[in-house]
């Protein structure tokens, strides 16, 4: 009996209990955007109503803007890096394609990790160089670099530099550099 009324009392006071959720709507950005985090940096959704910065089922593109439904639930407290929302996918409302003619920003940054071990150089690169003229970045999309830009290209690959550019939806998963 004490044993029983031990784990009652224990998920009673347990702090899952204060968490809130909600069924709601939010909107993502066509493209993602890049963001410094704790140990490294990545790239996430970008949501102008919402904190969301990765959703486990959904199938994000570039060049799209989404409505969805999320299951959104507010943690009791704030997780250590800052986290006090997680989201679970729930369905796509609309998917809206980008005109042609649209453009982004994006910050380009070759370096994965703020501070890398020796021997550890190869981990720590976002850009992997496909062919003379593209390059996947984080894995997420490939950028299509003009020839008159690809000197520019080259040296923020190469000297580990960052800078932000400016870009345009080509198709599914690709981007094309306008300028810097």
């Amino acid at each position: 009996m004490k044993v029983i009324l031990a784990l009652v009392l224990a998920f009673s006071t347990s702090p899952l209990l204060s968490q809130t959720t909600i069924i709601r709507a939010i909107s993502i950005e066509p493209n993602l955007s890049f963001e410094n985090y704790e140990h490294y940096k990545r790239l996430i959704l970008d949501s102008p109503d919402s904190p969301v910065e990765f959703l486990d089922g959904f199938e994000f593109e570039w060049g799209y803007t989404y409505e969805l439904e999320v299951k959104e639930t507010k943690l009791s407290s704030t997780l250590s890096d800052g986290t006090q929302y997680e989201f679970e996918f729930v369905r796509i409302i609309e998917k809206t394609k980008m005109p042609d003619s649209s453009v982004f920003k994006l910050y380009i940054d070759p370096k994965r990790y703020y501070a890398v071990l020796p021997g550890e150089e190869i981990e720590n690169q976002t850009l992997k160089q496909l062919n003379d003229s593209t390059y996947s970045y984080f894995g997420k999309v490939n950028i299509v670099v003009p020839k008159h830009l690809l000197d520019k290209f080259k040296s923020i690959v190469n000297k580990g530099k960052d800078r932000s550019g400016t870009f345009k939806y080509k198709d599914k998963g690709t981007i094309r550099l306008i300028n810097f």
